[in-house]
């Protein structure tokens, strides 16, 4: 082989090695990146009919002729801007780190029907990534707190910024947990039923008195509080069975709460049975209107009002927090408190008198000065000692 052929040999063997490292490096250049992109297909939000949750709480939610439903929920009525917000969540989430090598765990899927039932965009969620706190936070005691989650992007795990709680198989996350809304400065009465005994309260310039009190008795005012803001924020703990009676949970016999508004409106709530192995207690509510005045554009809309009401509320049995449902059963015993006798009143205005003989006692001591004129009486018997001279002159 001649010199001039080994150079070629040479030449040719490291143009196909820069050409291999070239073509290798220009496959790993070319591999994409999962950082910043969507997690999932894109899909029209107007396309969503039906979103279904898996895991250990399974959760349905539906588009239906009346609105959005939490069909896991008995039907309860979902709250439209929670969906949408949660849905923009997915739409919008974008990979933050991949996790090489790392499995899912605590899986669920969330999958994204049409109206037809064929799946739009689904995504497989693990479990949430919490993050160990630093600073201030871990120098008063803070532990660790979620700041995103795990999820299933192709063949490999990533790292999105969202929790995504409201997927974790929670119905109040996609509902208005709110019943009432009943404003306290509006009421002007209140009554309450408990074991078949009424207490009635009236509001009068702003001042509570109570029907029924003794001479010896009145209306422990602090106690005002919470009555008559019993309605005004109030929400549920849960949502029962339609099916279940009222006899069932206690409420047909329970205690009885209505407030009277000096619009005419009545609210009427029923309080059962505590839940079992809880301290939650079973709730009913109606609104009724009868007009107390002759504006017929006023009275029309409290009489509107009542019914969008109950047409919410009313056809729904709750559960609610055990001190919601104690402003709501007082009896007589917890709102009177014996009145203060007039007689320890007056005693203690007339302590100051008593001490009127120490302020006298230092005249008392003076008393001998004033008997010095005594002591001067001989000046006053000269006259009589003269008598002798005017008889000598004779």
């Amino acid at each position: 082989m001649t010199k001039k052929n080994l150079i070629t040999l040479g030449v040719a063997a490291v143009v196909l090695g820069t050409a291999a490292y070239l073509s290798g490096s220009g496959r790993k250049m070319k591999a994409p990146s999962l950082v910043g992109k969507p997690v999932m297909a894109d899909f029209d939000l107007s396309q969503i009919a039906k979103i279904e949750i898996g895991g250990a709480k399974k959760m349905t939610l539906a588009s239906t002729d009346n609105g959005w439903v939490l069909e896991s929920l008995f039907g309860y009525p979902a709250d439209i801007t929670k969906i949408r917000e949660n849905l923009l969540k997915l739409k919008e989430l974008k990979v933050g780190h991949v996790a090489a090598g790392k499995k899912l765990e605590g899986g669920k899927m969330v999958d994204l029907q049409d109206a037809s039932g064929k799946s739009v965009a689904a995504l497989a969620l693990g479990e949430m990534h919490q993050r160990q706190a630093t600073g201030q936070m871990a120098q008063f005691g803070g532990g660790s707190y979620p700041d995103g989650r795990y999820v299933q992007v192709g063949d490999q795990v990533a790292l999105v910024k969202e929790t995504l709680e409201a997927f974790d198989g929670d119905p109040k996350s996609w509902a208005d947990t709110q019943i009432a809304a009943v404003p306290a400065a509006d009421i002007t009465a209140v009554q309450m039923i408990r074991d078949d005994k009424m207490v009635k309260l009236t509001k009068k310039d702003g001042a509570w008195t109570m029907d029924g009190l003794t001479e010896k008795e009145e209306f422990d005012t602090s106690k005002s509080y919470g009555i008559d803001s019993a309605l005004s924020y109030l929400n549920f703990t849960g949502v029962i069975d339609p099916a279940k009676t009222e006899a069932e949970l206690g409420i047909s016999t329970g205690a009885v709460y209505t407030v009277m508004l000096k619009n005419g409106q009545t609210y009427t709530a029923k309080i059962g049975n505590t839940v079992e192995n809880g301290t939650d207690r079973y709730f009913k509510v109606k609104a009724a209107f009868s007009p107390t005045g002759t504006n017929e554009v006023e009275n029309a809309a409290a009489a509107k009002a009542v019914e969008a009401f109950n047409a919410k509320a009313a056809k729904w049995t709750y559960t609610i927090a055990s001190y919601s449902a104690d402003n709501m059963t007082k009896t007589r015993a917890d709102l009177v408190k014996a009145k203060e006798e007039p007689k320890k009143e007056e005693a203690k205005a007339e302590e100051p008198k008593a001490e009127a003989p120490k302020a006298a006692e230092p005249v008392k001591t003076e008393a001998p000065k004033a008997e010095a004129p005594k002591a001067e009486a001989p000046k006053s018997d000269a006259p009589k000692a003269e008598a002798p001279k005017d008889e000598a002159k004779k």
